[in-house]
This record gives C-alpha cells, structure tokens and sequence, in this order.
C-alpha cells in the first residue's frame, strides 16, 4: 500500500496538477460560501457524509496546490490529491447542476 501512495503522489506532483488542484478547491470553497445552503444538510439533497467529503477534498486540495509535500506515507494518503481533485470536481459539477 506505501508504494502505491507514494507511486500516485510522484504521478500527482507536478506543476500543472498542483495549480489546478488549487484552483479546484478555491473554486469550490467559493462556491461553498457563495451559497451555503446548496451544501448544507438540512436545506439541500446533501448528507452530512458529502459536506465532511467535500471539506476533505477542499483541504487536500488547497495542501496538494501550495507545494506542501507531507513527508509520512500516512499523510500523503490522508491528503491524496487524486482522489481529492475527483471530489472536487464532482461537487463543482453538483454546484452548477
């Protein structure tokens, strides 16, 4: 599992995908707090299981975007920028769907 992680966040760390990692996830955070309600719980179609995911994959982005490289294997999972730039994506499509 370590060579894994560490084999898709090499694949992950290079200039282009860290600027659209951080692109993604200001973009989705300023949808967020555009529009709050479209993500909140109790007025929208969203669990509250999608907003933690979509915090997550906000704070992974932002993370993977700045340059910060986590030196622990552990971390580089937690913040996985493939999986988060999916997540990103997603909730951006939900947004303007």
């Amino acid at each position: 599992m370590r060579t894994l992680i560490q084999t898709l966040y090499r694949l992950m760390d290079k200039g282009p995908l860290r600027a659209l990692s951080l692109i993604l996830a200001l973009w989705l955070a300023g949808c967020v707090i555009w529009q709050p309600a479209r993500f909140a719980a109790r007025t929208s179609e969203l669990a509250i299981w999608h907003g933690l995911l979509l915090i997550w994959a906000v704070c992974a982005g932002v993370v993977h975007g700045t340059g910060f490289r986590p030196q622990q294997t552990r971390w580089r999972g937690v913040f996985a920028p493939l999986p988060a730039m999916i997540v990103l994506i997603l909730g951006i499509y939900w947004f303007y769907h």
